[in-house]
């Protein structure tokens, strides 16, 4: 059986979407936490359980009987390191024999204010025992919107690049491609995989290519970090929305997100 933790999540959706094409329901366990999506879930036939990251125990419950853990990264500022090593340590006591993790693009050189959780993860689960697939994913293209401010309203998207450019994928498309390892996860022992699609774009592409689509004008300007930094705490964002803007931005600034892996073929769905 496989379990998937972030079931209510766009990511942990499209896997178990992808996965049931694949398997039979009854090898396809969810951790959920939203009980509108327990109901969905159970109407396709996935078996739904509960867990806390912040319970051990609960993890362990969730995991009984499952021999693939897809671990969907929780969300940032929550004590991430915490609730990550609760689901590997729940995994090793639940007898799981592979994990999948989603970590981030060049999590071990990243400015950004993820990479210190995602790589402390990634070595909990080397060091586990336990044989594992990292998925180091690139920026998934539905969080374009965080990024635009209110470019959509006023036709100005102000972000800083120095005219580096930036490589995205959809997240949907990242969803099968963890839904191929899950079903097959011998193939892929060990590894650690780049995860992009096969096109970076520079804002000003992106740009264009937001107003062809809307039929809305979008002029992109390139200011300097520090006006950025400075916009980004007038506008009343949580610290966490501040925090993510500037990691993203002084990554994209050095080139960091200008970055085409081939694991992933056309459409970023067939691994090889």
């Amino acid at each position: 059986m496989i379990l998937i933790t972030g079931a209510n999540g766009q990511l942990g959706t499209a896997t178990i979407n992808f996965l049931l094409q694949q398997k039979p329901t009854k090898n396809i366990v969810a951790l959920v936490a939203d009980d509108k999506k327990r109901t969905s879930l159970r109407e396709k036939g996935v078996i739904t359980r509960s867990g806390d990251y912040f319970d051990k125990r609960s993890l362990v419950e969730a995991m009984a009987g499952t021999d693939t853990l897809v671990l969907i990264s929780s969300r940032p500022l929550n004590d991430r390191i915490t609730q990550h090593g609760n689901a590997i340590r729940a995994a090793i006591e639940a007898g799981v024999k592979h994990i999948i993790y989603t970590s981030i693009l060049k999590a071990d050189s990243s400015l950004s204010i993820m990479s210190d959780d995602h790589i402390a993860t990634e070595k909990l689960i080397q060091g586990s025992g336990i044989n594992y697939t990292i998925f180091r994913n690139t920026i998934y293209v539905d969080l374009l919107s965080k990024f635009l401010g209110s470019a959509l309203k006023t036709g100005q998207w102000s972000f800083p690049s120095r005219g580096q450019k930036v490589n995205m994928a959809v997240r949907g498309e990242i969803g099968e491609a963890l839904a191929i390892v899950a079903s097959n996860p011998h193939l892929f022992n060990n590894k650690v995989m780049d995860i992009t699609s096969g096109k970076s774009y520079s804002l000003n592409e992106i740009a264009a290519i937001i107003s062809r689509v809307t039929g809305k004008y979008i002029r992109y300007n390139d200011i300097t970090l520090n006006q950025f930094k400075k916009e980004l705490r007038d506008s009343g964002l949580s610290q966490e929305a501040v925090a993510w803007n500037i990691g993203l931005a002084a990554s994209i600034r050095i080139g960091e997100t200008d970055y085409i892996a081939h694991t992933m073929r056309e459409r970023s769905t067939v691994l090889y």
